[in-house]
């Protein structure tokens, strides 16, 4: 029997091979191997494929995208492929034939295969037979014997003289041994059991366009949700060969982990919008490298500072949560039962997006909380005081005179207004339909926004009602005293109370990322010097692994700190002497002025002085339900240069290992920690 050329799948009856690409002219990629086998066993019906990211219709050819807005993109199976050579070079590209047309070359390499037999009556009669394509009416295939090797060529129906010039192809049965990354690692994983909704930030307009050379988010994620399962399966899979050498029972597969990119860009930023067009209309033509990277990433942020767009873009980000929250949940409909879980995840000017969409959902469940009376002194409404805390409940009443706006500047009567929430023009009714596990905030310019909103006054104002409340509960120590104790008779709440509908909380930064800004200092009073506030922590998965070149640099710095030069000691000995004397005079004169009497006047509470309140405490910030910190910085490397770290740091996150392995141990099942902990 005669060996034959460009035989890859030698199988009896042939699988089909299921291909897509996105328009004409890209080149033909094939599906993922057991999606392949999921279509061929569908009998044309519609199947989830990609993990359940993309559902795939045989019938009419198409890929729909579940989770991004993209257009669908073609389908088409084939058991031939035509071999398209590039030019000078070795590679080659496969084109399918259309199943009429494969289904036609087989019936002819079946053929070519029975006549060569032992049984058959030889190639005399195939080698003169040929097949004209439906496809291509204006090319034939015929079987051509080389020597000793057989093959099937794809030639023109009207050859030229003697084929002189003439341009042929091989075709090849089957496509081949080939892999898709994360195939395996994704198949090797468990179920679904958390899935992470991530807002991107800045720039999404020009990291979009086909010619940038930097990622995408949805493209950021797609490698992301690579690393996260390849991760998972290696540990996984370490953890298999010590319980296979302990004589152990293996380890139940580790949890498959969804990340849903929440685009806003594209809705608000319309090439036809009337904004775009005029900002199209005065950009000047010189330096358009530049003049893009101001309209469309430096824009995003000035738009976002405007109460129409801030608006526009909230309602955006919201429909579309509520949206994919949906469809996840229809696509995968055992998700709750089994315990799944939602996540957030903003990215830049997305994480103060995600900030106001927790401080909508955050008022409107206050808004359902039923408020106590007067005989409940824990639930009883505290009386207005100077500053008063504006949020999108207590400005409804006021819209009339401010605006309708969730921030509203000072005014002679009240001095500090402010607000934690999104400046609009009314009020969002629509909020996202779940409270998130877990809140995370990568490279956040969130604390500019806030002092931006004068967000501080208000945090300080929610710790003078806790102190309010906390002193209602203290009892007096003469109890015939019919006065009620003094609001700041115990030691000072030192963290705002303020917190926001989330599981956990997470603002972590890369220390040389020019956009990003701490969180922690703006829960802290006002009076709080800057020396004292505390330290960002390192991240790390489970908040002990410190590196230890890290380590090193920690204790430096703080022998650095204890053992200055003398000179500097002296100094600050000096101030702090000063210091206790102006405070000693200012007790004195609190209390001849308290001994004096009032004069029939009301006398306004006092309050603490937070000079020095925070040293050898512990600070315990209540923003994020379990987590008792917020600001996490990265580990540096071994060597940094702060400098040139700049130049990336803002847009890494989604590539760092640490904010993997973060992830990773955040989003861990039930089963999974289990596992764990009895392993440790």
């Amino acid at each position: 029997m005669p060996n034959w050329e460009g035989i890859e799948d030698t199988a009896t009856m042939l699988p089909r091979i299921w291909l897509t690409r996105a328009k004409d002219g890209d080149v033909w990629k094939p599906l993922r191997k057991i999606d392949c086998k999921a279509l061929n066993e569908s009998r044309g019906e519609e199947i989830l494929i990609d993990g359940g990211r993309s559902t795939a219709d045989p019938k009419n050819g198409t890929i729909r995208f579940n989770f991004v807005d993209r257009p669908a993109t073609k389908l088409m199976a084939a058991t031939w492929f035509t071999k398209e050579e590039k030019k000078n070079q070795k590679e080659f590209t496969l084109q399918p034939l259309p199943e009429l047309d494969s289904w036609q070359v087989e019936l002819l390499y079946q053929n070519a295969m029975s006549a060569s037999s032992s049984l058959g009556e030889g190639l005399e009669d195939i080698l003169k037979e040929e097949i004209v394509l439906e496809s291509e009416p204006m090319y034939k295939v015929c079987v051509i014997k080389n020597g000793g090797l057989l093959c099937m060529k794809k030639r023109p129906r009207k050859s030229n003289f003697l084929g002189i010039g003439e341009v042929q192809y091989s075709l090849q049965r089957g496509y081949g041994q080939y892999t898709i990354e994360g195939e395996d690692d994704e198949n090797a994983l468990g179920d679904l059991t958390h899935a992470v909704f991530v807002i991107h930030g800045i720039g999404e307009t020009m990291w979009s366009k086909e010619d940038s050379s930097v990622l995408s988010t949805n493209q950021e994620l797609d490698q992301l949700r690579m690393t996260v399962n390849r991760k998972k399966v290696v540990a996984w899979r370490e953890e298999c060969k010590k319980c296979e050498k302990q004589k152990q029972p293996f380890p139940p597969p580790p949890n498959r982990i969804e990340f849903l990119p929440i685009e806003w860009y594209d809705k608000v930023r319309s090439p036809t919008h009337s904004l775009v067009t005029s900002l199209t209309a005065v950009t000047l033509s010189s330096i358009p490298a530049l003049r893009s990277i101001a309209n469309d990433v430096v824009f995003d942020v000035l738009m976002y500072l405007t109460p129409e767009y801030c608006e526009s873009i909230l309602q955006v980000v919201t429909t579309q949560i509520i949206e994919l929250y949906s469809t996840f949940q229809r696509i995968n409909p055992s998700f709750i039962a089994r315990g799944g879980k939602f996540s957030l995840v903003g990215h830049s000017l997305g994480s103060v997006i995600l900030w106001d969409v927790l401080s909508i959902l955050k008022d409107k469940e206050e808004k359902n909380i039923p408020k106590g009376n007067k005989n409940d002194p824990i639930m009883i409404d505290v009386p207005a005081s100077p500053t008063r805390v504006h949020s999108l409940a207590t400005l409804e009443k006021e819209a009339a005179t401010m605006g309708n706006q969730a921030y509203a500047k000072g005014t002679e009567n009240d001095s500090k207004h402010g607000t934690w929430g999104p400046c609009m023009r009314k009020k969002m009714l629509q909020t996202i339909p779940f409270t998130p596990d877990m809140t995370v905030f990568l490279g956040s310019p969130i604390g500019l926004f806030l002092s931006l909103r004068g967000a501080h006054p208000v945090f300080d104002e929610m710790r003078a009602i806790a102190e309010a409340e906390r002193a209602s509960l203290i009892p007096c120590d003469n109890e015939e005293a019919a006065a009620p104790p003094r609001v700041f008779d115990v030691s000072p709440i030192i963290c705002s109370p303020f917190s926001l509908p989330t599981g956990a909380l997470y603002n972590i930064f890369h220390p040389s990322d020019p956009v990003a800004y701490r969180i922690e200092p703006m829960l802290l009073p006002e009076g709080v010097d800057r020396d004292e506030f505390p330290a960002p922590l390192f991240l790390s998965p489970d908040g002990k692994s410190v590196r230890l070149h890290v380590k090193a640099r920690q204790v430096g710095d703080q022998l650095f700190k204890q053992f200055g030069s003398l000179s500097s000691l002296f100094d600050k000995s000096v101030e702090n002497a000063a210091a206790a004397a102006a405070a000693a005079d200012a007790e004195a004169a609190r209390k001849k002025a308290k001994a004096g009497g009032s004069n029939g006047k009301e006398k306004t509470p006092e309050r603490p002085n937070f000079s020095g309140c925070i040293k050898d405490r512990e600070c315990s910030f209540r923003l994020g339900g379990r987590s008792t910190r917020v600001d996490f910085q990265l580990q540096p490397g071994v060597i940094d240069n702060e400098y040139l770290s700049a130049v990336t740091a803002h847009s890494s996150y989604f590539s760092n290992e640490d904010i993997v392995d973060f992830i990773i141990f955040n989003t861990r099942s039930y089963d999974e920690k289990c596992v764990s902990t009895s392993v440790d």
